[in-house]
């Protein structure tokens, strides 16, 4: 389970790197798979302690963080684009 965490919390953080310069579409997806590893690292922990949880722990924690920080900057974007395309389709 340590292993999966570990894994699921690196693709976090490389969807999140990515998504906020490449591909958007991988912020949205980078968050919950961010979040599952951040969990399996953390019961992995409990169960026993190892190098590789506590690693899947602290990477869990910065992907989460990095891929909340995009998910949620992508949303402002969308919602500014769509109000400015309201804006002018009400003065066309």
């Amino acid at each position: 389970m340590a292993v999966a965490g570990l894994i699921l919390s690196i693709i976090g953080v490389v969807s999140a790197l990515i998504g906020s310069f490449v591909f958007p579409i991988l912020s949205i997806l980078g968050l919950p798979i961010a979040i599952t590893g951040l969990v399996l690292s953390v019961v992995a922990g409990k169960k026993q302690k190892s190098g590789l949880a506590t690693a899947g722990l602290v990477i869990g924690i910065i992907a989460t963080i990095f891929t909340a920080i995009d998910f949620f900057t992508c949303g402002i974007c969308v919602l500014c684009v769509s109000s400015a395309v309201d804006n002018i389709s009400r003065l066309l």
